[in-house]
């Protein structure tokens, strides 16, 4: 008995020498496309965690700031994705959207931390005893996503404006 063969269109598929350079461009508009996406859908996330307002109450301003930093991974890696991409596919407008969407976060994280810092205190002390763990965990997290975010974002901001340039 034989080995199985299989057979494409009655044609031997041709083979791709290692050394020959293969055309992504069509991968990264696609990644591009997808980039864009997460930022319509995690920036209208973001925006309802924020709706309706109340300014003023403590509580609500910790819970929201903690809610929203939790969802900016979305909104991060749709800017991640636009920024790269732009660059690899040449698209400028891209790079000025991702470059804007970067800005806009980064000023809005660090007045949404300071914001949050100002209510960190309160909400440690007037938490009940079988919350406390809960809480102190939702304070750590948040404090580490203050400080990467920013980073993140101004990163992703350089590389906008790179590609807003090019």
């Amino acid at each position: 008995m034989s080995d199985p063969k299989i057979v494409a269109s009655g044609k031997e598929q041709s083979r791709r020498s290692p050394a020959e350079p293969v055309d992504s461009s069509r991968g990264w508009a696609v990644l591009g496309w997808i980039g864009l996406a997460f930022i319509v859908v995690g920036g209208a996330d973001f925006t309802l965690v924020w709706l309706p307002l109340g300014l003023g109450t403590r509580e609500w301003e910790f819970a929201t700031v903690t809610q929203s930093f939790n969802g900016l991974p979305i909104l991060l890696l749709g800017v991640g994705l636009l920024v790269v991409a732009s660059d690899r596919v040449g698209r400028r407008w891209w790079g000025l959207v991702g470059l804007g969407a970067a800005l806009v976060l980064l000023v809005w994280i660090l007045a949404g931390a300071a914001l949050w810092a100002s209510n960190v205190q309160l909400a440690l002390e007037t938490v009940p005893e079988e919350l406390r763990v809960g809480v102190q965990k939702a304070v750590a997290k948040t404090a580490v996503q203050s400080v990467v975010y920013p980073v993140v974002l101004g990163y992703l901001a350089w590389r906008g404006w790179g590609g807003a340039k090019s």
